[in-house]
């Protein structure tokens, strides 16, 4: 038994029997490692830029242990090479199973868990499986929780799983596929199946310990419980919010056929915790009433153990999927029922195409609603556009008052541009009714523009919408049998938006997020003052009145969406670039921005609800007196000379508010610029800014 490595100098490595004997020359190696050999020796051999090459077919039983190393290069653990296996960017399958390393966990632990501080490992062209029906919960474990990963600094960073098979049993299932705790993680191209279990929640992937960001992408993630979870578990790491999470391109389903198994059965994606979410171009489908009511896409913040009040779901964007065979759609939820949490805020859903919500997705004992979504207990700044709905639930859109420290009222509520239609009620106010009087009970202020809402009654709604018969609704598009919802020519919801396009979902912006084409047209145009362009962080502007993160400036890089006088990110934390980010242990977490001197600054793209006058909130930490800084809109200075207490402290927060700021409706680049530095040598340390 043993492993062999070769470097480019050709000088050889063997590693027999866990002893390690090295001649290490050159850059990087290829180390092989045959049926029977020593794996982890190999991974604790291995050095930055190496690649661990296993031979196909052959099966290794874990945990192995991802060590820390020193480096900025991947160590990459793979399959031996086969021109029959997908090439990079294409989802694996199980027909690839036979030319497959395989990784088993065991009563000992998940096939692969990280060491405290693991950098720069990716797993490549493996399959993962368990060894036995008791063995680990995890299969594989991206960081950790607990004592051994409290603190940020332990977070295992720049992880990669690539064209990976991993899968429960068909008989016993499997608890879980991924333990998703780490920083700077992607999970790509791979095939999650059969994670499955009896009276327990089962997940593909689950997150709740690691601050992101994650990238999600082109992976087939199936899962009885909740297929993709971020939160369910209270944090080990204080103020810890995963954040930065993107969900693009995956098919997120469920056989049909275990509807009639006995797997407990909950819902498709489940938010818990989480903040900066894009969710596009997915295909997300089938699911049932049966362990939950059916909804297939959840905003429900939850202090699980009543450990962590800074939990929150906020600045959410579901936008260019397919939702298809489902018992009902959103769950939105305001704040946690069943302990303190945070306000579950800026949730925006646009540009999905929703069909086949029925009834009929149900066990007995178990009826399903058909709802598009159910909101309660008082979120705020929740967004419907363009999208096109085909249910047939009683009610479409159920509000409800639910247990809220803040009211049940849902300021910010907008729906705007959707083909919906109503089989009893198109929105429906518990206790109160449908229509007016539910939006004049539980949504103040409501702007709800252009729609269709099919067999409803004109004067129970608002005015400037469409009431169409259901007849009339379902012949505008092409053809509803083979779920074709384009309109027709002859469709009076052509160019009838508030946007002049066309009511429901634009079917081209539709096509390029679910094919990867291109990355989709945000919904309005973005002006740029600033050189180059723009745009905004997770894809969508933050909403005003909001509260915006400073950590969330916007994509564009150096000199376009920021600028910062010196080159890395010296906290180290949230994202990979040059703008100086760490933890923030301000009321919420989170992340602040610090380290910032004359001459920097950040922009922000955002969407201004109605012109008008307007307060702005910043929040900042200064020990001993701090400098100044102004901000901008759209390149007018609109705060002018705004300066920085003594506030006692780096994490030390006091508000500083600028008032009487007017401010135009639509899309607007905010920029906050540094001007002159404190004694210390830094402006200061910014959390967030809100405009009110």
């Amino acid at each position: 038994m043993h492993v062999k490595s070769t470097r480019a100098t050709g000088v050889a490595l063997r590693v027999a029997l866990g002893v390690v004997l090295l001649a290490r020359a050159g850059s990087a190696a290829t180390i092989t490692v045959g049926a029977g050999g020593d794996l982890q020796a190999a991974i604790d051999a291995a050095k930055p830029g190496d690649t661990i090459v296993l031979q196909a077919g052959a099966t290794f039983t874990g945990p192995y242990k991802l060590r820390a190393k020193q480096g900025t290069t991947f160590i990459t653990i793979q399959s031996a090479p086969n021109s029959a296996l997908p090439p990079a960017g294409t989802r694996v399958t199980p027909s690839a199973s036979p030319m497959l390393a395989k990784i088993k966990s065991s009563t000992a632990g998940p096939a692969f868990r990280t060491d405290v501080g693991a950098t720069y490992w990716r797993l490549q062209l493996l399959e993962f499986l368990p060894g036995s029906s008791s063995s680990s919960a995890n299969l594989v474990e991206f960081g950790g929780a607990g004592v051994n990963q409290s603190t940020l600094g332990a977070v295992p960073q720049h992880l990669e799983m690539d064209r990976c098979y991993l899968h429960g049993d068909p008989s016993y299932g499997q608890r879980r596929g991924l333990a998703l705790n780490s920083g700077d993680t992607r999970v790509l191209n791979s095939y999650f199946a059969d994670f499955k279990g009896l009276n327990q929640d089962t997940q593909a992937i689950l997150g709740w310990n690691g601050p992101g960001p994650f990238l999600i992408e082109n992976n087939y993630l199936e899962a009885a419980g909740e297929n993709v979870m971020f939160g369910g578990t209270d944090p080990s790491i204080p103020n810890l919010i995963p954040t930065g999470i993107t969900l693009r391109r995956n098919l997120i389903s469920k056989p049909l056929k275990w509807m009639t198994q006995s797997w407990t059965v909950k819902n498709l994606v489940e938010f818990k915790n989480a903040q900066s979410v894009l969710v596009e171009g997915n295909t997300i489908e089938n699911n049932w009433s049966a362990g939950q009511q059916g909804y297939s896409i959840l905003f429900t913040p939850r202090n699980q153990s009543n450990t962590a009040p800074w939990v929150i779901v906020k600045n959410v964007t579901i936008q260019n999927n397919v939702i298809r065979h489902v018992a009902a759609v959103f769950n939105v939820l305001g704040y946690d029922n069943l302990a303190p949490s945070q306000q579950t805020q800026d949730i925006t859903i646009r540009n999905n195409l929703i069909y086949d919500v029925s009834t009929a997705y149900a066990i007995p004992n178990h009826p399903a609603n058909g709802r598009l979504a159910i909101i309660g207990a008082g979120p705020k700044n929740i967004t419907f556009d363009h999208n096109t709905v085909d249910n047939n639930g009683s009610s479409t859109i159920f509000i409800y008052g639910g247990a809220t420290p803040t009211g049940v009222h849902i300021l910010g509520f907008e729906l705007t541009n959707n083909l919906l239609r109503s089989n009893s009620y198109a929105v429906y106010g518990d206790r109160y009714g449908e229509g007016n009087i539910a939006f004049t009970n539980y949504t103040p202020s409501p702007i709800v523009l252009h729609n269709t809402f099919a067999n409803e009654s004109a004067k129970l709604y608002p005015i400037g919408n469409d009431f169409p018969t259901t007849a009339q609704w379902l012949a505008d598009f092409a053809s509803v049998s083979a779920a074709n919802y384009q309109l027709v020519s002859s469709s009076l919801s052509n160019n009838a938006g508030t946007d002049g396009k066309d009511l429901g979902v634009d079917f081209t912006e539709l096509a390029a997020a679910l094919n990867g084409a291109a990355p989709a047209p945000t919904p309005t145009p973005t002006p740029t003052p600033s050189p180059g362009g723009t745009t905004p962080y997770g894809g969508t502007p933050v909403s005003l009145p909001g509260t915006v993160q400073f950590e969330n400036y916007d994509a564009g890089g150096e000199g376009i969406a920021y600028h910062d006088s010196t080159t890395g990110n010296a906290g180290g934390a949230y994202r990979q670039n040059s703008v100086d980010i760490k933890s923030s242990t301000d009321a919420g977490g989170g992340y602040l921005v610090g380290w910032t001197t004359a001459g920097e600054w950040l922009k922000y793209t955002v969407k201004v609800a109605a012109s008008g006058t307007y307060a702005i909130d910043v929040r900042v930490a200064s020990s001993g007196a701090g400098g100044t800084f102004h901000i901008e809109v759209n390149g007018v200075n609109k705060s002018g000379t705004m300066t920085v207490p003594d506030t006692a402290g780096w994490q030390t927060w006091k508000t500083i508010t600028k008032t009487g700021v007017a401010l135009a409706a639509g899309t607007q680049v905010i920029r906050v610029v540094m001007d002159s530095n404190g004694p210390s040598g830094s402006v200061a340390n910014f959390n967030w800014f809100a405009v009110r």
